[in-house]
C-alpha cells in the first residue's frame, strides 16, 4: 500500500512542487512523510523529511524508527552537505526519534552516487548515507523499485562490521555505559583512575568517548596521550612534562614556556599550571595516558623509564597536591603500574592512589545491540539463537564479535545470497571453523599478552581450555593464582569456571596440543586416571545441576525436572569407563535416562509433549545443546537408522567433537564421552552465570 503525506506536512509542500515530486517514489515504496522543514547549518541549506516505513518495509529492512531524508538543491555534493545532515540527527525532532545509523540523501548532483560511495570509504565511522539523484527520482519510470533497488545496493556497499581501529565518533560506539559512568564520576571528583583490559576490548574508544563528554564543559580541559607513540615514550621524563604543557597551552599563544631542564622541570610544570589557572582558561584538568605499559618499569620499551617513571609521577603527584582539580586517567593491558607497591628499589608513586577498572567484554544486551544495530544497515537480521551463540563464542569482545559478523556477511555475499539476510544459530555453527580460522590473528594478539605478562596464569588457562577443570580449580583456590584471568573476564568465576571466549579456548587448546606434541587438540585423560575422572566429573555435574535447579527456581524459569529433580541420579555411579562402542552406549544411556528422559517425563506430566525442544531450548539454550548432544549420540548407539533431522544433528556434533585424526583413532569412544561431560558441565556453568547475573 502506498504511503501518505501527513496533513501537518502539506502546508510546507504547498509551493514546493519539485520536492513533492521527488517524494513520489518513496510514497510508492511504502513510506509515510511525517515531518518536513528546512535546516541551515554552516551556510548549507537542506530540506529535511522524516519518513515512517510501512510494516512490510520495516520487516524487510529492519527499520524500527523513522528515517531521515535530506534534499540538497546544490549541483555538487560536499562534506558540508553531510555535516548539515549530521546536525539534523542531534536536534529536535529527529533526536531520539530516527534510525541512528542510516539516512537518505537526494541530490541535484549527477555524481551523487559515486561521491557518497567514495566519502563513506574514506570516513568509515560515518553513518550509512543512501544516495538518490533528483533526475532518477523525477524520471517518469521511477517507482517503488527505484527506492528499493538503491536500498538493496547500499545495504552492502560497505561492511560496517569490519572496522578494527578505535572509534573517534559516537556513531558506532555501543555499550560501556556502566564503565563510562564510573570514570566520569572520577574525573568530576578529580580522582585518579586506571582502565585495563585485553587488546581490542575498546579501551581507546572509551577514552575518546570520555574526552568528548568532558569537553562539553569549556572549563574542563582534557588531553589524551598515547604512551606507545615514539613522540611520547622516547622523551625523558622532563621532556614529557614539557610535551604535556605544550598541548595544554596550545591556545595561549602569548604564554611563554620554561626550559624544563631536569632540575627544574617539576617546578616548571607547576608554574605553567598556575598561569593557566590565573588566565581563567582552566578550572579542571584531566590528563589521559593510554598504553601505559610502554612507560612502566619491566614492560617499557625504552630503558630510561625503568627509573625515570619515579621522577615523572612524583612531579605529577606534586602538581595534584597543589591543584586538587587535576586528575590522571591511565589505561593499558598490564595493570602493574596500579598493582605493584615497588619497582626494584623504588616505591611506586601511583600505588594506592589509582582506582582500577577492568574492561571486560560487552554485556549480553550491549553485544546484542551492537550486532543488531549494525546489522540493520548492512542488511542482516540475527535471531535470538544466533545472538546467544555469538555471545557464547566471543563473550562480548567488541572486535571479535564485529569480525565474526563481518565474516558471515562475506560468506553470504560470495554465495550470492539475497539480502536482507536472516541469520540463525545453524548458520553460525556450520561456518564456525572457517570463521575462527580467520580470527586467529586477533585471538593470538589477545593470548600473547596474557602469556607474556602472566605465564603462570596462562598455564592454568591452558588446563581449563583442554578440559582439566580440576587442575584449574585447585590453582584458583590458591589465593592470587588466577586473579587476572578473572579480572580480564577470560574465565567466568571461581565457582563455575569456564573460558568465556570459546574461540580463545579453542586456540589455546590447539597451541597446547602443538607444544605437547599431541596429534589432536583435545587433551584426553590418561587411561589410568579415567575411572577417577569419570566419578569426579559425574558427581560435579549432579551437584551443579541441582544448584542450577535452585537458581532457576529463584529466577522463575521453567522447571527442568519437576519437583522430584532427576530421579535416576543414583545410576550415575554405575557408569563404566568407556573403552569401546558398547561401554560408550552404556554411559550415554545412563546420562540420557538421568537428565534427558527426566525432562521428557516432567513435560509429559504437565501435558507438554515437546517440553525439551520448546521450553528447555528457549529457556536454557546452552544446557539444551549439551543435553541434545547426549540424546543424539545415545539414539545413534541404540538405533540402526536415524530420521534425517537427527542424522544431520549427529553429523554436526561429530564434526565439532572429533578432529579427523581422532575420529579414526581407537581413542574416539573415550573422546566422545569426555567431550559430552565437558560440554555438559560447561553448559550448566554458563546457565548458572547467566541466571545469576
Amino acid at each position: 500500500m502506498p504511503g501518505i503525506i501527513h496533513e501537518s506536512v502539506k502546508p510546507f509542500l504547498l509551493h514546493r512542487r519539485r520536492e513533492t515530486n521527488l517524494l513520489d517514489p518513496f510514497l510508492d515504496a511504502g513510506f509515510d512523510v511525517s515531518w518536513a522543514n528546512s535546516r541551515t547549518y554552516e551556510r548549507t541549506t537542506i530540506t529535511v523529511f522524516l519518513l515512517r516505513a510501512s510494516l512490510d518495509l520495516a520487516e524487510s529492512y529492519g527499520f524500527e524508527y523513522e528515517v531521515v531524508l535530506a534534499y540538497s538543491k546544490y549541483e555538487t555534493v560536499e562534506p558540508r552537505t553531510i555535516r548539515a545532515i549530521e546536525h539534523v540527527f542531534s536536534t529536535d525532532p529527529a533526536k531520539g526519534r530516527v534510525e541512528p545509523l542510516l539516512c537518505f540523501l537526494i541530490s541535484e548532483a549527477v555524481n551523487a552516487d559515486a561521491w557518497v560511495s567514495s566519502y563513506l570509504l574514506e570516513n568509515k565511522e560515518s553513518r550509512i548515507v543512501v544516495p538518490f539523484t533528483a533526475a532518477t527520482l523525477l524520471d517518469k519510470h521511477a517507482d517503488a523499485w527505484t527506492v528499493r533497488n538503491q536500498l538493496q545496493k547500499h545495504f552492502l556497499l560497505l561492511d560496517r562490521y569490519k572496522y578494527t581501529l578505535p572509534l573517534r565518533e559516537d556513531t558506532y560506539f555501543f555499550g560501556r555505559g556502566h564503565e563510562l559512568g564510573q570514570i566520569l564520576d572520577f574525573c568530576r571528583r578529580s580522582e585518579n583512575a586506571a582502565i585495563f583490559g585485553l587488546r581490542k576490548t575498546g579501551k581507546t574508544s572509551l577514552l575518546w568517548k570520555l574526552q568528548r563528554i568532558l569537553e562539553k564543559d569549556p572549563k574542563h580541559r582534557v588531553e589524551v596521550f598515547d604512551g606507545q607513540s615514539p613522540s611520547f615514550r622516547k622523551r625523558h621524563w622532563n621532556q614529557v612534562l614539557q610535551y604535556i604543557v605544550k598541548r595544554l597551552v596550545r591556545d595561549q599563544l602569548n604564554m611563554p614556556l620554561p626550559v624544563f631542564d631536569e632540575l627544574d622541570a617539576a617546578d616548571d610544570f607547576l608554574l605553567v599550571m598556575r598561569n593557566l589557572v590565573r588566565a581563567a582558561t582552566l578550572e579542571r584538568l584531566t590528563i589521559i595516558i593510554d598504553e601505559i605499559e610502554w612507560i612502566t618499569p619491566r614492560t617499557a620499551a625504552d630503558e630510561h623509564w625503568e627509573s625515570e617513571f619515579l621522577e615523572f609521577w612524583q612531579a605529577i603527584r606534586t602538581a595534584q597536591s597543589t591543584f586538587p582539580r587535576f586528575n590522571v586517567i591511565i589505561a593499558g593491558v598490564n595493570p602493574a603500574i596500579a598493582e605493584e607497591s615497588r619497582f626494584g628499589d623504588f616505591q611506586n608513586p601511583l600505588f594506592g592512589i589509582v582506582t582500577t577498572i577492568f574492561l571486560r567484554g560487552l554485556s549480553v544486551s550491549e553485544s546484542n545491540e551492537l550486532v543488531q544495530k549494525i546489522g540493520k544497515i548492512v542488511g542482516m537480521r540475527y535471531d535470538a539463537t544466533a545472538l546467544i551463540s555469538l555471545f557464547e563464542q566471543y563473550a562480548g569482545h567488541p572486535l571479535l564479535t564485529r569480525l565474526a559478523c563481518s565474516h558471515v556477511a562475506q560468506i553470504a555475499q560470495v554465495a550470492g545470497e539475497p539480502f536482507p539476510l536472516k541469520v540463525a544459530k545453524g548458520r553460525l555453527d556450520k561456518q564456525r571453523a572457517l570463521r575462527d580460522d580467520e580470527l586467529v590473528f586477533y585471538v593470538r594478539h589477545v593470548v600473547d599478552e596474557l602469556e607474556r605478562f602472566y605465564p603462570e596464569e596462562y598455564k592454568f588457562l591452558e588446563a581449563l581450555s583442554v578440559g582439566d577443570i580440576q587442575k584449574f580449580q585447585q590453582a584458583s583456590a590458591q589465593g592470587q593464582a588466577c586473579t587476572h584471568l578473572f579480572r580480564y573476564g577470560v574465565v567466568s568465576a571461581p565457582e563455575y569456571p569456564y573460558v568465556t571466549y570459546s574461540v580463545l579456548a579453542t586456540y589455546v587448546a590447539s597451541e597446547n596440543a602443538r607444544r605437547e606434541g599431541r596429534p589432536w587438540r583435545m587433551r584426553l585423560t590418561a587411561y589410568e586416571d579415567r575411572a577417577t575422572f569419570l566419578a569426579v566429573r559425574l558427581r560435579e555435574i549432579a551437584e551443579d545441576m541441582r544448584e542450577l535447579e535452585r537458581v532457576a527456581k529463584c529466577a522463575k524459569q521453567p522447571s527442568l525436572f519437576g519437583p522430584n529433580s532427576f530421579p535416576e541420579a543414583d545410576h550415575l555411579r554405575d557408569a563404566p569407563v568407556v573403552e569401546d562402542l558398547q561401554t560408550l552406549a552404556s554411559v550415554l544411556n545412563i546420562l540420557n535416562r538421568c537428565f534427558v528422559e527426566s525432562i521428557d517425563r516432567y513435560g509429559n506430566s504437565i501435558s507438554e509433549g515437546k517440553y525439551f525442544f520448546l521450553k528447555i531450548k528457549a529457556s536454557y539454550p546452552s544446557l539444551f545443546d549439551a543435553l541434545h548432544r547426549i540424546r543424539v549420540y545415545r539414539n545413534n548407539s541404540h538405533h540402526l537408522e536415524l530420521v534425517p533431522g537427527v542424522e544431520a544433528s549427529l553429523r554436526e556434533y561429530l564434526e565439532r567433537d572429533l578432529e579427523d585424526n581422532l575420529a579414526s583413532s581407537d581413542q574416539k569412544y573415550w573422546a566422545l564421552i569426555q567431550r559430552c561431560l565437558d560440554e555438559l558441565i560447561r553448559a550448566i556453568q554458563l546457565e548458572l552465570v547467566r541466571l545469576a547475573s
